[in-house]
């Protein structure tokens, strides 16, 4: 792995996207979002999905710059059409205008249609937790899982973000894709030479689970039929109701992806303090628990990248592979590459 200052890296990704059309406010927060995964140890949606942005932006399948349309606006509801504008963007205002509402009517949800792949959903939940409200952030995607009993690639392994506020403790923070591992990590596992998968976390394209990076067809769904489940009703939750895209609607070069986000004032419930108090006896109680069989330390959802956010505050790991891959895109956009 590479050791990258995170300033310097920071600088070079918004410069790519600025050198792409992009204004620089906006090529800020896709870059922070990037960043700020590979922080927390995501790899599969930080700096490897530039290249990724930057091809959609080149066939006309993203917008440089953000446009959106207002569908609808109905108290604590809003509808987006997002106009295929850059899916970072487009998560970031409409966590924004969930968490204006939530102050105004306790919970606010906005559903944008016609976006594109957000990154990883965890920035999203944690702008409202970071305004004392829990956050929640949903997403299609174009199709990674079979239908649990199917052969055939069909639906996303449509992600759900969930933030929560503690007084002392981490904040819980549950960023998950629907499947075992994220396709991303195995595109990864791929950029590196991998020929084997660790068992369970793959499909061929017999449905049947497969070890060999050469017989990968799709990822397998978390808890088998659970999996498809939950990520059957993600895509009802954030594209079915108000129209966007689910399954190969969500593709790159189709509708796109379709994104919700929610936020929950606290207020609106309960006293904000007394309910940090609360999240935190939880979490004490839960770690209190007698630990299994050679294990350390009870976990929290999302503790784990929180050490490591913490700890790539300055510094962040990049595999190099992926930094040659930016690296090429950036000469490519006549900019100077990175050097260690």
């Amino acid at each position: 792995m590479l050791k990258v200052d995170v300033s310097i890296l920071y600088e070079f990704i918004t410069g790519i996207f600025v050198k792409a059309g992009v204004k620089e406010e906006e090529a800020a927060i896709i870059a922070d979002s990037l960043i700020q995964a590979d922080q927390r140890g995501v790899h599969s949606h930080g700096i490897v999905c530039v290249t990724r942005y930057i091809n959609l932006i080149r066939n006309g399948y993203m917008k440089p710059v953000m446009a959106y349309e207002v569908k609808r606006d109905q108290g604590a509801v809003c509808v987006w059409d997002g106009k295929r504008s850059n899916g970072q963007i487009l998560g970031y205002h409409a966590m924004k205008k969930a968490i204006e509402k939530a102050k105004q009517y306790g919970i606010g949800a906005v559903g944008v249609k016609n976006a594109n792949h957000f990154g990883a959903g965890a920035y999203y939940a944690r702008l409202a937790e970071r305004e004392g409200m829990i956050g929640m952030a949903l997403s299609t995607g174009d199709p990674t899982m079979a239908p649990w009993g199917g052969a055939e690639k069909a639906i996303g392994n449509n992600p759900i973000a969930i933030a929560v506020p503690a007084k002392e403790e981490h904040g819980p923070l549950l960023d998950m894709a629907q499947s075992v591992v994220a396709n991303g990590r195995i595109a990864n596992m791929m950029k590196q030479g991998i020929q084997e998968i660790p068992e369970g976390w793959a499909l061929d394209k017999e449905g049947m689970p497969t070890t060999k990076m050469a017989d990968f067809y799709s990822v397998m769904p978390t808890g088998a039929y659970k999996g498809f489940g939950t990520s059957f009703m993600i895509d009802v939750l954030s594209g079915v109701l108000f129209g966007g895209g689910t399954g190969f609607r969500a593709r790159d070069d189709a509708d796109g992806a379709s994104l919700m986000m929610m936020a929950w004032n606290i207020e609106a419930f309960r006293d904000f303090h007394e309910f940090t108090e609360a999240v935190d006896e939880r979490i004490k109680e839960l770690k209190a628990v007698r630990r299994a069989k050679n294990v350390e330390a009870i976990l929290m959802p999302g503790e784990k990248e929180a050490l490591s956010y913490a700890a790539s505050a300055h510094y962040v790991e990049i595999l190099p592979e992926i930094m040659e891959e930016v690296n090429k895109l950036a000469e490519s956009l006549g900019m100077d590459k990175w050097n260690a």
